[in-house]
């Protein structure tokens, strides 16, 4: 029996209470402040159910994005170069970077700080448009301001308008020395195609010792736009390196485990792609198209 099922036993063996005993349980009720926690914690766990089914959508996009993209008008050859790229700030942000008061003044401060505070708002909410356009205009007013930059770019990138949103984050990047948003700016490069710069971003990323989850995020940004090539067998090397099945997996070993699969399909690998799909769907048989995929491949 399993321990869910022992409990259950465990709970039918208790024996009944006698009338005195049953008499003298009360009924505790909250206090206002722990109604308001209970409250703030059902909040916090909407928010971050809401959240993984987000990055579930989002595992599909990623796989996805060589074949969603617009074919852009010069398609680049494989061997253009990426733009220039300052070094990364060392020891911090940017000495150019200011705080928003510092770029708009203090009489417009207070405004444009509202203007920012309902795009984020918007922007946790998933509504990119509202963001956007509670943004508008911003990053131009702004332009040393990193939470600006950010905020702008990633709504862009939500929107699928990857070149401005690229040149969003290419400011962050510069302004901050941060690398937690290398996966997504590459992700915007990769979606105009721009090889080049998907092979830098990763290249800076990988030497730059962020955490597993960022890697990750980054690894399958860099395999994917080598699989977009038709280069699969160097995707899946580059995918698969040091990749394991671990017992509690995080999200992002799914997420990795997802595109892994896809490329192993895509590269004919096909009990490959079987095996992980079905280990993805016996640690979420709900997890993204799993059960669809792995169907499609008997």
């Amino acid at each position: 029996m399993g321990s869910v099922a022992r409990k259950g036993a465990a709970k039918v063996l208790e024996p009944p209470l006698e009338p005195e005993e049953e008499a003298q349980l009360e009924v505790v009720e909250e206090t206002p402040e722990e109604a308001e926690e209970a409250r703030l914690r059902a909040e916090r766990r909407e928010a971050r159910q809401a959240r993984t089914q987000q990055l579930r959508a989002e595992a599909k996009e990623a796989v996805q994005r060589g074949n969603l993209s617009e074919e852009p008008d010069r398609p680049p050859s494989k061997n253009q170069r990426g733009r220039r790229r300052a070094a990364l700030p060392e020891g911090g942000p940017s000495p150019k970077a200011q705080q928003l008061e510092e770029a708009v003044g203090r009489r417009d401060g207070p405004r444009y700080r509202q203007r920012l505070e309902r795009a984020e708002v918007a922007y946790e909410q998933g509504d990119y448009h509202k963001a956007w356009r509670a943004l508008d205009g911003m990053a131009k007013d702004a332009p040393k301001v990193p939470e600006v930059r950010e905020l702008t770019g990633l709504a862009l990138y939500r929107l699928g308008r990857w070149e401005l949103a690229a040149r969003e984050l290419e400011a962050f990047r510069e302004l901050t020395g941060r690398i937690d948003l290398h996966p997504v700016l590459a992700d915007c490069h990769r979606a105009q195609h721009r090889w080049a710069d998907v092979d830098e971003l990763w290249a800076e990323l990988r030497a730059s010792g962020a955490s597993a989850a960022v890697l990750a995020e980054g690894r399958i940004v860099a395999a994917g736009a080598l699989g977009d090539r038709g280069d699969y067998t160097e995707a899946v090397q580059l995918l698969s390196a040091n990749f394991q099945r671990p017992r509690l997996p995080k999200e992002h070993h799914l997420r990795q485990a997802y595109a892994l699969a896809d490329l192993y399909e895509q590269a004919g690998e096909i009990p490959r792609a079987r095996e992980l799909f079905g280990w993805l769907r016996d640690q979420d048989e709900l997890y993204v198209d799993v059960a669809e995929r792995l169907a499609s491949l008997r």
